[in-house]
């Protein structure tokens, strides 16, 4: 079996190409420029005129050492002697495809789903796996998904996949398929992982073969896999360990800004909490300055709130996602009472598939929802009572249940989870601190778990973990907001007797504690 390098995966699309260029210059200049894989796929031509254009691009790919694959026709993949054949659900199965092709040409399957991949998995004779659709893509109509499964259901297969090779030692690779390109590249082999496994390559189609310098469009691919994700520089996973006041400097010194897209009941509260600490706050939910905010406010975060969804608010989500991951922006995603119904639960999905965000808040119930969206989540062994009434949690899990649970979510969502209740649970992977909740009087008052998030928004635009160095530990900073807020909230109830004046001492004591030392 020859070696392959499946890292830039070219899908080749006639219909695409430029009036300005030919298909063969297309395949050709990204050949040469770093293209590692190419896959012949051809819907429409005759069986002669596409074993004429198999030979074509079959002499550009030997030149170069790199394997030719065709798409479905394994006639035309023995005709040319090409390397190897993509079958897709719909098409040869594999197992006959493997015996008509033999042991020493590369085999790969399509993938859309856990059942799928199984399946791909007790044959144990295919070479790769193309998983996906992983987002909406206009090359491909008959997907079980339109939406694209995502990067959920991406680490879905790979679990599958990274069991099989734990169990047998052999390992069938992965490349992800479907809307991919230079805007998201490195997002998706960033989010498309589970710890110990992930992609081998990304394939891509439009992004190329549609280009009008498919060269450039190749190196520059290429450059942006190698990369990290704007919002994994400067983020360091070594501890400070600084007091609250150290960070609480840091807040005061940035002076932030932290941009709200919330419900309509809790904006004039998370105005005032944020306001109280000493940043400031902007509601908008007009996408199109959304792209001037992320790219000349230095200190800025996202506070993404689903309280109040609506159709036409989840694609203003969406934009805001993308923009603020594109410039490297923190993003806090509170997904309130995504436990009462299918819809708010498909609502997160949609989201957290759609972009990374740093921190996920939420209560118990909110959280272990959440949960059922992890790659390690499993339905016959899961919990599969209602967790939440409207927007509380009536989940009955123990201490070690809802830290386990954070665990999970923390792992692979790759993000800090903050679990509310009359104790706070921030954890990071295996790292986690437990705090003391502020006072009961909060539970009478709308709006204390949302403006939590702003708190935590605050502290992330200002890179307040107490360090004061380049480098910035989201870890700390979480703790630092959640120590503040319920500090402040403990303070407040000590001299308040009704919910009303509890809403004024509060803010005053984020106030005191904040910006008036």
């Amino acid at each position: 079996m020859i070696e392959v390098d499946y890292s830039v995966y070219l899908v080749t699309d006639s219909t695409m190409v430029p009036e300005s260029s030919t298909f063969l210059k297309q395949v050709e200049d990204s050949i040469n420029n770093g293209a590692t894989l190419i896959q012949l796929r051809e819907k429409k031509l005759s069986t002669l005129d596409f074993i004429e254009r198999a030979k074509q691009v079959h002499e550009l790919t030997k030149q170069k050492g790199i394997p030719l694959i065709i798409n479905d026709r394994i006639d035309i993949a023995l005709a040319i002697d090409a390397e190897g054949v993509h079958v897709g659900q719909d098409d040869m199965p594999a197992i006959l495809a493997r015996k008509l092709l033999g042991p020493n040409k590369i085999l790969g399957v399509t993938c859309s789903n856990v059942e799928e991949a199984k399946t791909v998995a007790e044959e144990g004779i295919a070479d790769y796996v193309g998983l996906g659709t992983v987002y909406k893509t206009n090359t491909k109509k008959d997907v079980k998904d339109p939406e694209g499964t995502g990067p959920i259901g991406i680490r879905k297969m790979l679990q599958v996949l990274f069991k099989y090779q734990k169990d047998t030692g052999k390992k069938i690779y992965s490349v992800a398929i479907g809307g991919i390109n230079h805007s998201n590249a490195n997002k998706v082999l960033y989010q498309c992982s589970i710890p110990g496994y992930g992609l081998d390559g990304l394939a891509v189609v439009s992004c190329i073969m549609a280009n009008e310098d498919a060269g450039k469009a190749t190196r520059e691919l290429v450059e942006i896999i190698l990369s990290r994700p704007e919002w994994t520089k400067n983020i360091t996973e070594t501890r400070s360990k600084c007091q609250l006041e150290d960070k609480l400097k840091s807040l005061r010194q940035n002076k932030p800004l932290v941009h709200h897209i919330t419900n309509n009941v809790v904006k004039n509260f998370s105005a005032n909490v944020t306001l109280a600490i000493g940043a400031s706050p902007i509601m908008s939910e007009l996408p199109e300055e959304y792209e001037e905010f992320a790219s000349t406010i230095p200190n800025l975060s996202l506070v993404l709130n689903l309280g109040t969804p609506s159709s036409n608010l989840m694609e203003v989500f969406k934009h805001a996602i993308k923009v603020y991951n594109k410039h490297g922006k923190h993003i806090l995603f509170d997904p309130v009472a995504c436990g009462a119904s299918k819809a708010r639960l498909e609502c997160s999905r949609i989201l957290l598939n759609t972009g990374q965000v740093s921190v996920i808040k939420g209560n118990v119930g909110e959280i272990s929802s959440i949960w059922k969206l992890t790659s390690t989540y499993e339905e016959s062994t899961g919990n599969q009572a209602s967790l939440m009434q409207g927007v509380d949690s009536i989940a009955d899990l123990s201490e070690d249940q809802i830290i386990e649970i954070g665990r999970e979510v923390s792992i692979d969502f790759k993000t800090v989870v903050v679990i509310t209740g009359v104790n706070n649970y921030v954890i990071d992977g295996y790292t986690f601190e437990k705090i003391k909740g502020g006072h009961q009087l909060m539970s009478y008052i709308t709006g204390t778990g949302c403006s939590l998030g702003s708190t935590i928004g605050a502290f992330l635009a200002s890179a307040a973990d107490g360090n004061f160095k380049s480098t910035f530990n989201v870890f700390d900073a979480v703790v630092g907001a959640v120590e503040l807020y319920n500090l402040a909230g403990n303070n407040a109830g000590k001299v308040s007797s009704s919910p009303g004046t509890f809403m004024t001492n509060f803010i005053d004591q984020l106030y005191s504690m904040s910006v008036a030392q």
